[in-house]
C-alpha cells in the first residue's frame, strides 16, 4: 500500500525525563517549545503523528540533536502542510 507525503511544518514542546532515587520515571515541568520543518511525514494530523513510529522517531531524532536527555515530545498543532506525491515504501 502506498501513503501520500506531506511536509509540515510542525508547532511542538519536549520535556527532560529523570528518574529519581527509587527509579521513578518524572517529567521536568519546564517546556520547551519548538518548530520543526520540512520534514517529510506519510500522516498530515496530529493524531496520525503521535501513533505513527517511524514519525516519532524522525521528530526525536531532529530534537536530540539539541538534547541528549531522554525526552517526551508534545506535538500542539501542524502549522503547514504540503503534500509532495505517494511513497514508494511499503506499509
Amino acid at each position: 500500500m502506498r501513503k501520500t507525503i506531506y511536509l509540515l511544518i510542525l508547532k511542538c514542546y519536549y520535556q527532560n525525563v529523570n528518574y529519581n532515587k527509587t527509579g521513578k520515571r518524572m517529567v521536568s515541568k519546564n517546556k520547551n517549545h519548538i518548530t520543526i520543518g520540512d520534514l517529510c511525514f506519510t500522516e498530515n494530523t496530529i493524531e496520525g503523528l503521535k501513533n505513527c513510529k517511524r514519525s516519532m522517531e524522525k521528530i526525536e531524532f531532529k530534537i536530540k540533536k539539541k538534547s541528549s536527555k531522554e525526552i517526551e515530545i508534545t506535538i500542539e498543532e501542524v502549522l503547514d502542510s504540503l503534500d509532495l506525491g505517494l511513497s514508494n515504501d511499503i506499509y
